[in-house]
């Protein structure tokens, strides 16, 4: 079994089990201010521990991370709340090819096979209006857009990246 079937695997099955410790608590509290802490716990269970992990990765390693780039890491995919997003539809867009999808950010897509490609493709976008709308400093905000872009923005969302990867 190749490496990233087992990575695969490994996450499906994270998300499954997905729960919130007293421990994690504790790195909200200290990176996220209220109006931060409100947007995250908005997010499903599964965006929250996936976002842990994230920051906890980086926390964990010898990367050189501010402030900053742990709250890009516990941020980063709140654009997925937009619509439910479920773990066969999560499962969905990593296993089956897209083909030719003709997809846009808007309006929402109802049908399911599409919305699960939409939140894939456009959740930065959804979560830069999210930012936006919740008062985000422009820093972090203009980070959620843009943390899939390669090259990387700066080198947080680079360090951030080689985080998100590994979760």
């Amino acid at each position: 079994m190749s490496t990233k079937l087992q990575d695969r695997i490994k996450r499906f099955f994270r998300a499954l089990n997905a729960k919130i410790e007293p421990f994690d608590k504790t790195i909200v509290e200290e990176y996220l201010d209220e109006h931060h802490k409100k947007v995250f716990f908005s997010m499903s269970l599964i965006d929250q521990r996936h976002s842990l992990d994230v920051a906890q990765t980086l926390l964990n390693s010898d990367k050189d991370c501010n402030d900053l780039t742990i709250r890009l890491a516990l941020l980063h995919d709140i654009g997925k709340q937009v619509q439910r997003f479920y773990l066969i539809e999560r499962v969905a867009v990593v296993i089956l090819p897209r083909k030719s999808l003709k997809l846009s950010p808007f309006p929402y897509e109802k049908n399911i096979f599409k919305k699960a490609w939409q939140l894939k493709y456009y959740h930065p976008e959804y979560g830069f209006i999210i930012a936006k709308d919740n008062n985000f400093e422009p820093e972090l905000t203009q980070m959620i857009k843009f943390h899939h872009n390669l090259p990387p923005i700066s080198k947080e969302v680079e360090n951030f990246q080689w985080a998100d990867n590994l979760n």
